[in-house]
């Protein structure tokens, strides 16, 4: 696990996107250990925090997978190569004039970012919105979330998520 989230923390440039479907390909499609729901759920749980959600994704599915030992070994070997990079690269540019060739290595990187992101984003969409009225639901927080603060959207969500669930089992049960 220690050095599946060191491989992690070393290549998810960009962020919780990259984070996210890193996470996905080598813990849910590869080895199994866990399910794209624990991602879901992990993103559910975190994202009204405050603090770098990445991180706390990393905690949560540690602990998930070992308790409390998973949970600061996952953090420790996600963080360090991070802390390792950036200082390096903050030394090197420091150091170098700001030239185009710097700039251009700088837009070159935000673009895969984008890409690892969005791709993250549709597999987890796909794998989690499994009805039409859920997949509205993504629509409309996604939309939300470009004028409403996120932690509003995702009490919204979970409060609709829960009122449907309760109609459902009230169906159910007559």
């Amino acid at each position: 696990m220690l050095g599946i989230f060191f491989v992690i923390g070393a290549a998810a440039f960009g962020g919780l996107g990259a984070t996210v479907r890193l996470i996905q390909r080598e813990l849910v499609e590869k080895r199994g250990w866990l399910k794209s729901a624990d991602i879901g759920e992990a993103m559910a749980y975190t994202k009204v925090l405050p603090g770098s959600t990445g991180v706390q994704i990393v905690t949560f599915l540690g602990w998930r997978l070992l308790r409390w030992p998973g949970a600061l070994a996952a953090t420790a070997a996600y963080l360090f190569p991070s802390l390792a990079m950036m200082t390096a690269a903050a030394a090197g540019f420091a150091a170098l004039p700001d030239t185009a060739w710097t700039r251009g290595a700088v837009d070159g990187v935000l673009v895969a970012v984008i890409g690892l992101l969005a791709m993250a984003i549709w597999r987890l969409a796909r794998s989690e919105a499994g009805t039409p009225l859920l997949t509205a639901v993504l629509v409309a927080a996604t939309v939300a979330g470009f004028f409403v603060n996120a932690a509003f959207v995702v009490v919204a969500a979970g409060s609709l998520g829960l009122a449907l669930r309760f109609f459902r089992l009230r169906e159910r049960h007559g």
